[in-house]
């Protein structure tokens, strides 16, 4: 099902140490405009800054990537615009708070006719209308680090995602971290100023906390550090 008006659900941030205000100012930060530039930027800071390949995250969501997905947090649209899927016409749904992305990702990805709900990944996916145990994989690509709160906080995204999927199906995804990882110099100065514009929220995050959480919630997972990135792929039980 297409629709150019995302479906919508409140925003909230009840439970995770962060305001409703938090979360969507958050959100807010990637207007049309930021859109255009931010496939661009991105590799620069991925690459450059926090030191890990922007071809090695796709590498995993494309190992991962199914018939029925999940977008959370969607960007640009970049991944599941540049993924082959395993079949030529996937059931795509896309989910983010920002109406922006939403719209932007959705035209990208028109070929597909997605369906974009407006939604906080904080919350039960379920109130947005989004099915439970259905989907073959589920993407939180850079979606962590700028959620609020701490890793443990964060934990309702990855438990969202698994319960979005379906018994046996895949959670791929990637974070940058502030503590656990080598960062240069300059990492740690970008990192800071992004957490002080409310960008990131990210500075108590750290590698054994992620993995903790993970273990955690999925039957199993493979967690690989590039640079002070966490990319990583999840199993649901």
């Amino acid at each position: 099902m297409s629709s150019s008006v995302p479906e919508t659900a409140a925003p909230s941030a009840a439970g995770t140490g962060s305001t409703p205000s938090d979360v969507a100012d958050g959100a807010a930060m990637y207007t049309r405009k930021a859109l255009r530039k931010y496939d661009a930027i991105l590799h620069v800071n991925t690459r450059w800054v926090w030191r890990c390949h922007h071809d090695e995250i796709l590498r995993r969501y494309q190992a991962a990537v199914g018939a029925k997905h999940l977008e959370i947090g969607v960007g640009s649209g970049e991944c599941p615009d540049r993924a082959r899927f395993p079949v030529a016409e996937p059931d795509l749904t896309l989910l983010d708070l920002n109406p922006y992305t939403l719209e932007f990702a959705s035209e990208r990805l028109a070929r597909y006719a997605p369906r974009a709900v407006r939604a906080d990944a904080l919350q039960p996916l379920e109130r947005a209308g989004v099915p439970a145990g259905v989907f073959d994989s589920v993407a939180v690509n850079l979606v962590l680090h700028c959620v609020p709160g701490d890793l443990h906080a964060k934990r309702a995204v990855l438990e969202n995602a698994a319960a979005a999927a379906r018994s046996g199906g895949t959670v791929v995804g990637s974070t940058v971290l502030a503590a656990g990882v080598p960062r240069t110099p300059y990492a740690r100065r970008r990192m800071r100023k992004l957490n002080e514009r409310g960008i990131f929220h990210n500075s108590a995050d750290s590698l054994s906390d992620l993995a903790k959480v993970l273990g955690g919630t999925f039957a199993d997972f493979d967690l690989d550090v590039r640079g002070c990135m966490a990319l990583f792929t999840a199993t649901t039980a």
